[in-house]
C-alpha cells in the first residue's frame, strides 16, 4: 500500500508542472483562434445579410488597392501616426524634463499630468469635440477675448485632422512624460557626479549622458504610440466620425464602417489585416532597434 501511495504521489508530482501550462494554452488559443478566423474572413465574400460564404482569395486585397478611398485612408492612417508622434515625443520629453526638477509643486502636477490617463478616449473625444464647436465651443470663446477670428477646428477637412492630432496629444503624452520620467530617474547619479567631476556642463551632459540613457526608453515609447496612433479608432470617430469629406477617415474608421454600416465583412477583415501587418511591420523594426539600444547600455 505503500509503494501504491508513493507511485501516486510521483505522479501528481510529474503531473503538475502540465496544469502550469493550461492557463497559457487557453490564452494561445483564445488570441490564435480569432486571428485565424479573422485571416480566413478577409479571403471570402462574407456579408452581414446573406448565410452562405464564398472563398474568393486575394479578391478583397486586390480590391482595396485599386480603391481611391483606401489609398486615401491609408495616406491619412500614416499621416496621422507621423503628426501624432513628432508632436507627443518632443512635448512628452520636454515635460518629462520639467517634473524632473526637484520642487515643491512636483507631486502635485505628476498627479495633474495623470488625469488625461485617467479619462477613456471616447469621453475625451465627446469633451474635445464640444469645446471645439464653431459658434458655441470654449475654445473659439477664448480666442474670441484675445480678438483672434474664430477656428474652423472640426468642422474644416484642413483642420479637421490636426484637431483630432491635439486631442490625441492631450490624451496621450502623459503617457510619454511618464515613461521618460522613468527613464529620466533611473539614470545613475555615479554617472551625473563623474560628468559633473570632469567638468563637463549641461550641454554636455545632455548629449553624452541623458540622451544615450534616454534612447531606449524612446524607443519603447515609439513602440507603443506607434502601434495606437495606426490603429485609433475612438477619439477619432468620436469627435468628427471620419469627416468631414473623409478628412479623418483613419483604416480602423473604414473598416468598421464597411463592416457596420455595408456588412462587408470580408472587405472589412482585409482592412485589418493590412493594418495589422503594418502595425507588426513597423514595431519589429523598433523593437529590434529597441534591443540594440539596451545591449549598448
Amino acid at each position: 500500500m505503500g509503494g501504491l501511495a508513493h507511485k501516486k504521489r510521483l505522479s501528481s508530482l510529474c503531473a503538475s508542472p502540465y496544469l502550469f501550462v493550461i492557463p497559457a494554452l487557453v490564452l494561445v488559443i483564445g488570441i490564435f483562434v480569432p486571428f485565424l478566423s479573422a485571416v480566413w474572413t478577409s479571403f471570402t465574400d462574407s456579408k452581414l445579410y446573406i448565410a452562405e460564404t464564398n472563398f474568393i482569395g486575394l479578391k478583397n486585397y486586390i480590391d482595396l488597392f485599386r480603391s481611391g478611398q483606401f489609398q486615401q485612408s491609408l495616406k491619412i492612417t500614416v499621416f496621422y501616426s507621423l503628426l501624432s508622434l513628432a508632436v507627443q515625443l518632443p512635448l512628452g520629453l520636454g515635460v518629462a524634463f520639467l517634473l524632473n526638477i526637484p520642487s515643491r509643486m512636483q507631486r502635485f502636477m505628476r498627479v495633474v499630468l495623470v488625469l488625461p490617463l485617467l479619462i477613456p478616449p471616447v469621453v475625451a473625444g465627446l469633451i474635445w469635440r464640444t469645446m471645439m464647436h464653431p459658434t458655441n465651443g470654449i475654445l473659439n470663446h477664448l480666442l474670441g477675448l484675445i480678438r483672434i477670428a474664430p477656428l474652423p477646428w472640426l468642422s474644416s477637412p484642413k483642420t479637421a485632422l490636426i484637431s483630432v492630432v491635439l486631442i490625441d496629444t492631450w490624451v496621450f503624452t502623459p503617457f510619454v512624460a511618464l515613461l521618460l520620467l522613468a527613464g529620466l530617474q533611473s539614470i545613475p547619479a555615479e554617472l551625473k557626479e563623474a560628468a559633473s567631476i570632469d567638468g563637463a556642463g549641461v550641454l554636455d551632459r545632455l548629449l553624452w549622458i541623458t540622451i544615450p540613457w534616454l534612447t531606449p526608453h524612446i524607443l519603447l515609447v515609439t513602440i507603443f504610440r506607434a502601434a495606437d496612433s495606426l490603429k485609433s479608432f475612438d477619439i477619432v470617430y468620436q469627435a468628427t466620425r471620419g469627416g468631414p469629406l473623409n478628412a479623418t477617415r483613419l483604416l480602423h474608421i473604414m473598416a468598421y464602417e464597411e463592416a457596420i454600416r455595408w456588412a462587408g465583412f470580408g472587405k472589412s477583415m482585409a482592412i485589418i489585416m493590412v493594418l495589422w501587418i503594418m502595425c507588426y511591420a513597423i514595431t519589429n523594426i523598433l523593437v529590434n532597434r529597441w534591443k540594440r539600444a539596451v545591449e549598448v547600455m
